[in-house]
């Protein structure tokens, strides 16, 4: 396989990944790409919501839309964290993703491709959800719970107070086909998810498989597919490790708001398409917890404690990428809205996807190389990030330049980090299989990023050139870095999760320095002490949740009180001008296994009476969120603070972590002793 590097300018966008994949798009299907309905998520410049709306349509003739849930939402316009979702074409999206249009638009993110048919219904109003504007009188002490995830099943005997009542004041399916308005997925409330359940009750039981493909969450017409057909998902057992209760015990002080997230979503763990659909979920949870008052119609809200057990591994991982601004912006409380969010920690501790490129102790003249192992049979591609320090200088300083090597051809031209900088790698047949490109991410992450995105190692289909799999080797070349300063690398996440089947694989660091094992031959869950490997354990955090509103929830096995050695570790990076990271660790840690031997948590399964096992952070958050439900029960004000006083209170409890290490980096204010509300308890001290 002959490959060559060309030198090429990079594009002058606002969002090289939005570029990146239009590109690609266009590549891969030709002409019917130009005419593909994207969601995206814009960021105004000194424009109203109105003079947006009438730019889209003065500008691109039908081909940018903005959907009806967001022109009647209401918007403080003078925020400077003010995003608009959008339907829209690739010469629309190109048009905005230009830097310094004239358009209003200081930043975007791409979505998840979307049909014709939603893209035409976009302007027409929910009739659905305007109908239900009742308001829903609570006694004092509810708190209202929301979930975001996938493949929720919402029918379980856990989520309802009856054969044919459910717990639930609100579920929406985001991807379900709602008919005369497909833009918005499906809205189903409490009235009409009882009305499901009775017409799909036979001989008093219900009958769960009508009952999903009624309420639009199992089609098996569609391309995509829910994970509730299957025994166990992630959703189902989130939902019930947060607000479960069994049916006999269910509680009318725990309200559940579910948003189902789109399959064509979930399955992209990159994150890279989340922004759209992740905002609208919020916001649907916001409005809907804005109607259930506590004593009176006019009654204060009840508060919202939502979780949100999802994470990735690239970006900024300092509080400012887009999904966290999101979140901050709308989780965060205010004395009418008393609001939680409660997030995972992340799973890579082990996973090798990052490291930290600093040349104080290099020998001068010396390059810091990265050995990258992008595995064969890979249908997806493969993303590494090289993220330069805040400056303040405009434009940043070209600190460092990279190199790259792949498996079979020469070596690029440096790349530095500077406007314009690119290389693009092309096979025997010229067509492009890599591409090694600078782009300044505008504020407020205000950072430069060196990015290698690689092409797929394997496909089916004659249109995607595939890259080559094995040991792509990436040289940081020292320019002007100061001695304390870090180049944070990270890869995306590639995998595929349980049920889909994406054919993702994850790519990883492999240089010969990294120790992987302790002397028993056990998994090491920290960087050895002076080590000088690039490749860290410390600095992996969900950078979804680096913000300032989420509570952060590590992993631990319950019956030792060690650590799980997969849940990530700080700091996280320093944010634009401050002195210290945004992050130290996690705000607190908790159950994610029973034991060494029954790994995971027991929760429940997509069918009522089924329980399952799943492990992660991902489930050590939802504990955590149970727990954070309650103390606002009582009146505690159960943030950030409070959960990790609780966490360093528990601590004790243990025993001493082992090995001995960093105790902010790893597990926040300390260990959680929390049970599990559906299997073994917790020894007691």
């Amino acid at each position: 396989m002959q490959l060559q590097w060309k030198d090429v300018s990079a594009p002058d966008v606002l969002d090289y990944s939005t570029d990146y994949r239009l590109r690609q798009s266009a590549m891969q299907q030709g002409a019917p790409a130009q005419d593909q309905w994207w969601s995206a998520l814009v960021q105004l410049d000194n424009m109203s919501l109105v003079g947006f709306a009438d730019v889209l349509q003065s500008n691109f003739d039908g081909d940018a839309v903005i959907p009806v849930e967001d022109l009647i939402e209401g918007e403080d316009e003078s925020d400077p964290d003010f995003f608009v979702k959008i339907f829209a074409k690739p010469n629309a999206l190109n048009a905005l993703n230009a830097t310094g249009n004239s358009l209003g638009v200081r930043d975007i993110s791409l979505g998840h491709e979307v049909s014709d048919d939603a893209a035409a219904t976009a302007s027409q109003p929910d009739l659905v959800e305007g109908a239900a504007n009742n308001i829903t009188v609570v006694e004092d002490g509810t708190v209202t719970v929301g979930i975001i995830d996938d493949g929720i099943g919402f029918a379980h005997n856990l989520f309802r107070k009856g054969l044919t009542e459910t717990r639930l004041a609100a579920m929406y399916i985001m991807d379900a086909d709602n008919g005369p308005n497909k833009a918005v997925g499906r809205k189903l409330f409490t009235k009409q998810i009882n009305a499901l359940m009775v017409q799909n009750t036979f001989s008093g039981i219900l009958d769960e498989e009508a009952f999903y493909t009624a309420a639009g969450s199992i089609d098996y017409a569609s391309p995509y597919f829910s994970t509730t057909m299957y025994r166990r998902s992630h959703g189902s057992h989130v939902m019930s490790l947060a607000a479960g209760y069994p049916m006999e015990d269910a509680r009318d002080d725990r309200p559940i708001i579910a948003a189902q997230l789109p399959s064509a979503v979930s399955e992209d763990t990159t994150g890279t398409s989340l922004a759209p659909s992740l905002r609208s979920a919020l916001r649907f949870i916001k409005r809907r917890a804005k109607r259930i008052r506590v004593g009176s119609a006019n009654g204060p809200i009840a508060p919202l404690v939502v979780n949100f057990s999802y994470g990735n591994f690239n970006g900024p991982s300092d509080g400012t990428s887009t999904i966290a601004r999101i979140i901050d912006r709308e989780m965060q409380s205010t004395p009418e809205e008393q609001r939680r969010m409660v997030m995972p920690a992340g799973n890579s501790n082990l996973a090798r996807v990052h490291a930290a490129i600093n040349f104080a102790q290099a020998p001068a003249g010396h390059d810091i190389t990265l050995d990258l192992n992008v595995m064969p049979d890979d249908f997806t591609g493969t993303f590494v990030e090289a993220w330069m320090p805040y400056s303040a200088n405009t434009p940043p300083p070209n600190v460092v330049a990279v190199r790259v090597t792949p498996p079979f051809g020469s070596t690029s031209l440096l790349v530095h980090a500077q406007a314009g900088s690119s290389q693009v790698l092309h096979n025997a047949a010229g067509e492009q299989i890599a591409e090694l490109a600078y782009a300044l991410e505008p504020a407020p992450t205000a950072r430069g990023v060196i990015t290698l995105s690689i092409n797929p190692t394997f496909t089916n289909e004659d249109s995607v050139h595939v890259a080559p799999s094995g040991r792509w080797t990436m040289a940081f070349q020292n320019n002007c870095l100061p001695d304390d300063e870090t180049v944070q690398v990270r890869i995306q996440r590639d995998e595929t999760l349980p049920g889909y089947k994406t054919g993702a694989r994850q790519a990883y660091f492999n240089n010969a320095c990294y120790v992987r094992f302790n002397k028993i031959g056990e998994p090491l869950p920290v960087d050895p002490e002076g080590s000088d490997c690039p490749i860290r354990r410390a600095g992996t955090l969900n950078g979804f949740a680096c913000g300032d509103e989420p509570i952060m929830i590590g992993g631990l096995t319950q019956s030792n009180g060690q650590l799980a050695v997969y849940s990530s570790a700080g700091p996280s990076s320093k944010a634009r001008g401050a002195a210290v990271p945004t992050r130290m660790g996690p705000d607190a840690s908790a159950r994610s296994d029973d034991s060494l031997v029954v790994y995971g948590v027991l929760g429940a399964g997509t069918r009522s009476g089924s329980m399952v096992h799943q492990n992660g952070t991902s489930v050590a958050a939802p504990l955590a969120a149970r727990m954070v439900i309650d103390a606002l029960a009582e009146g505690e004000d159960a943030d950030r603070a409070w959960v990790a006083a609780q966490g360093e209170r528990d601590d004790s409890s243990y025993p001493p972590l082992q090995p001995a290490q960093p105790f902010v980096t790893r597990t926040g204010g300390g260990r959680l002793r929390l049970a599990n509300p559906f299997g073994p308890q917790p020894p007691q001290p």
